[in-house]
């Protein structure tokens, strides 16, 4: 094999390889950065949860009450 055809296919592998580690420390770091995006939305996710649970219990006791007040009613007038 000629001298040239060699340092060119060198060349070539090198180069292949180069883009080979370009690309995984890309795809590492999208991971990185994704994981991180998915941490702040489930932490936003939670907070808005936590926050509607309270309205949730406060609302269901609320019609609760409604309903045995209407109970209540029904059982007088009707």
């Amino acid at each position: 094999m000629s001298k040239e055809l060699e340092k060119a296919l060198e060349g070539w592998v090198a180069s292949r390889k180069e883009g080979h580690e370009t690309f995984i420390r890309l795809f590492e770091q999208w991971g990185k950065d994704f994981n991180k995006q998915l941490q702040e939305i489930e932490k936003l996710n939670n907070g808005f949860l936590k926050s509607v649970q309270g309205n949730l219990d406060y609302i269901e006791q609320w019609f609760a009450k409604k309903e045995r007040e209407f109970a209540e009613l029904f059982r007088r007038f009707g």
